[in-house]
């Protein structure tokens, strides 16, 4: 064989050899596609969801909790890289080429969600207790027509909670007042809950996370009020990126900053502040009233979140809010002709300021702590033409600890503490003759000047035992009782508290409570000189009896009778300012049909019959409490029209408020002003003409890859009902004036969040 035969054939293994060889480590090196998948608009990332390649089906990957993907390619060329997940359109395809030098390539897909697969989030009951509590999410009540997007406003939509008048929006609860009512923002006691006596909440909407309102028959893990519980959740700062939301709406503007700082820690920082005293500047006199300062306020909230490890995390939190307002009152007004005293600056100033630190552990397996330590600061400064003024500063050092213990299959146990100190300083030049719904003629011109200018402290705490017996397996017993004691009055007290649930299926729950409860009197009715320091506490005894029921596909039904016995109530004394001397009683029936937001509508319907009055012991009179407003329906639908677009509506009705009108009049002998004076019929005689208002919402999302547009616009009374809230006498009481509520009135907001 010729030698070039053989070095062709040579030639030839070594190709067949050396070929394969390249080939095969050309293939080990893969090209590799990462990146995030994220919802559209709120750049939230999603989990779970698929990524793939539309040329090659074998290709794909699916996202881990913070939206991240690895895509490894087995081939070089172009391709369509997509992703779907339930509830979410298809992504639009981004095209991308693999081969070359570059092995890695990093993208951002965007999900839009389909309208009619709506959000459910499943959580844990924060309180295992059922008697007279409503859970209700911050986004239900945030979308409630008519709220401006505040969901604290949104809350007198639910049964058992009524308000004042449209331009309030604190709750008066099942007979009792606003001011009987406690209020907790993430577990620890706030200075107030709402700006200008009750127009808007102090918290920023999008914070709220959900609210358990105890309407009465509370535990004994709750502070000493004869009202209700209104306990807030503020939701915990987002973990995934940097981001921020900002709004504006018809009164006031906001924003808010919040992410990571490190993996085990995160952050959020709000703010707030009314703009309409920026816009009208000096307004003119009108009827002897010019307002000097119009009303202002502003809020912040700040969390910040530290994973310490599995089993503890630490947070700090502050908040705080401001309101303020001036106005001068000159001799041509009305209220100066009738009581000359008002005549000159009228001004408001009231603040808060509040910082904490909390620590939530699990001990072991069957122990949990709570504790949570924060500082609060008060003031209030009024000033009253020339009648007097106020000027209260309070700083609290406040204590809460719960200690959560399952003991065994059959006892969950919680032992609570309550307390702190608070230093008050506080100076008063004033006339005695401080309203109350036990007397409705007040004559400030007349009343003797009262000063005081003192500082005290006041230590109170509270112990609290509960334990959750299931003595059975559709029976739960709630036991617990509250032992307080403060140095004040210099009173012990402790006051039993009985719950019981019973299972009558998986789906049907009946509860009955009862507890004793107490409350410290108003600070004027105690302070020396404009009160009584020997005065008592103010005394209750609250029954509830409750049914439940779960229905299919959202709906769920729930009825609810209550009674209450007030007793030990100040009433006003000519000898010593107020003594003990006042009862009563209240008494109704509350039903919640709702349906949870389960498919494109959502909403409930919740109805009240309810009575509450009150009885002068020393007098015998009884009359109606202001607040007793024996029919209460609402009506609450929304419709989520498209993915964009959402309508909402509400209607309520109520029963009109009692009122006392004024019958004669007359002129003191010995007043040196000659004026005339009114003499008033019985308390509460009249009654103010039925509410009822209808409110209409229109809400939009738009939605882009860097971020995200909402906007409403609400029509508020959209049929101009004319509801009254009281009635308005001329200068010598000879005729009055119905004075209405809002008319017809636009709103409109707007947020955009990146």
């Amino acid at each position: 064989m010729p030698i070039k035969n053989y070095k062709s054939i040579l030639i030839s293994v070594l190709l067949c050899i050396i070929t394969p060889s390249l080939a095969f480590g050309a293939e080990t090196i893969p090209w590799t596609v990462r990146g995030k998948v994220l919802e559209e608009g709120t750049r939230r990332p999603l989990e779970g969801i698929t990524v793939f390649l539309e040329e090659r089906d074998m290709d794909s990957a699916t996202t881990g909790q913070d939206g991240s993907f690895t895509l490894t390619v087995g081939a070089a060329g172009e391709f369509s890289l997509a992703a779907t997940g339930m509830g979410y359109k298809k992504s639009a395809v981004k095209k991308i080429t693999t081969g070359g030098a570059e092995k890695i390539k990093d993208v951002e897909l965007f999900l839009t969600p389909i309208y009619s697969m709506m959000e459910v989030v499943v959580k844990g009951d924060r309180n295992q207790d059922k008697t007279a509590k409503t859970v209700v999410s911050g986004k239900e009540l945030m979308s409630v027509a008519g709220s401006g997007g505040d969901p604290l406003r949104g809350m007198q939509s639910l049964p058992g909670i009524t308000t004042a008048n449209d331009a309030s929006s604190n709750p008066a609860i099942r007979g009792s007042g606003p001011e009987d009512n406690f209020y907790f923002v993430d577990f620890m006691p706030v200075g107030y809950l709402f700006h200008m006596g009750g127009l808007v909440s102090v918290l920023n909407a999008d914070l709220v996370d959900d609210f358990n309102i105890y309407s009465s028959a509370f535990g004994p893990e709750f502070p000493d009020v004869t009202g209700g519980i209104i306990d807030v959740k503020l939701r915990d700062p987002r973990k995934d990126r940097i981001g921020g939301k900002a709004s504006i709406s018809l009164l006031e503007a906001d924003a808010l900053v919040e992410g990571p700082v490190s993996p085990d820690q995160s952050f959020y920082l709000g703010a707030r502040r009314s703009y309409f005293d920026l816009l009208v500047g000096q307004l003119p006199e009108q009827k002897g009233v010019k307002i000097t300062q119009f009303p202002e306020y502003y809020d912040y909230q700040g969390k910040y979140l530290w994973k310490l490890s599995e089993d503890h995390t630490l947070m700090f939190q502050m908040s705080g809010a401001r309101d303020q307002m001036k106005l001068t009152l000159s001799s041509d007004s009305k209220e100066v002709k009738q009581d000359p005293v008002l005549a000159g600056e009228h001004s408001m100033d009231v603040s808060y300021n509040t910082e904490g630190v909390q620590l939530v552990s699990r001990l072991s397996p069957r122990v949990n702590n709570q504790l949570g330590v924060s500082y609060l600061n008060s003031m209030a400064k009024f000033k009253m033409g020339q009648m007097g003024y106020v000027n209260l500063e309070e700083d609290t050092v406040y204590l809460r600890e719960h200690l959560n213990i399952a003991a065994g299959t059959k006892h969950d146990v919680l032992v609570g503490l309550d307390g702190g100190l608070a230093k008050i300083d506080l100076k008063i030049d004033i006339r005695n003759d401080i309203p109350s719904i036990w007397n409705p003629d007040t004559d400030f011109t007349t009343a003797p000047p009262v000063t005081y200018d003192n500082s005290f402290g006041v230590n109170f705490w509270g112990l609290s035992l509960k334990d959750r017996w299931k003595i059975a397996d559709p029976v739960t017993l709630v036991i617990g009782q509250r032992s307080t004691y403060e140095d004040y009055f210099h009173k012990y007290k402790t006051e039993p508290r009985l719950g019981v649930e019973y299972s009558v299926t998986q789906d049907t729950l009946l509860t009955a409570g009862w507890g004793k409860y107490h409350q410290f009197p108003a600070g004027n009715e105690v302070i020396a000189k404009l009160g009584n320091p020997e005065l008592s506490y103010l005394q209750a005894d609250h029954y509830v009896l409750g049914a439940e029921h779960q229905l299919t596909d959202g709906w769920s039904a729930k009825l609810e009778w209550y009674f209450k016995r007030l007793y030990n109530l100040p009433v006003p004394d000519p000898t010593v300012n107020y003594i003990n001397g006042g009862s009563g009683r209240a008494y109704g029936t509350e039903l919640l049909i709702k349906k949870s937001r389960t498919t494109n509508w959502w909403g409930w319907v919740s109805a009240a019959y309810a009575k509450t009055v009150r009885h002068n012991d020393l007098t015998g009179e009884r009359f109606p409490y202001p607040y007793d407003q024996p029919y209460i329906v609402n009506l609450v639908y929304n419709w989520k029209i498209s993915p964009k677009w959402t309508f909402g509506a509400k209607w309520r009705y109520q029963t009109g408020a009692p009122f006392t009108p004024v019958v004669g009049t007359y002129i003191a002998p010995a007043d040196p002003t000659n004026r005339i004076r009114p003499i008033y019929g019985p308390i509460g005689s009249e009654r103010l003409p039925s509410y009822h208002r209808l409110d209409l919402r229109l809400s939009a999302e738009v939605w882009s890859g860097l971020q995200k547009v909402e906007f409403f616009v609400e029509l508020i009374n959209a049929y101009n009902a004319k509801n009254v809230s009281g009635y308005s006498y001329n200068e010598d009481y000879t005729s009055r004036e119905p004075v209405t509520q809002l008319p017809l009135l636009p709103s409109v907001g707007i947020r955009m969040e990146f």
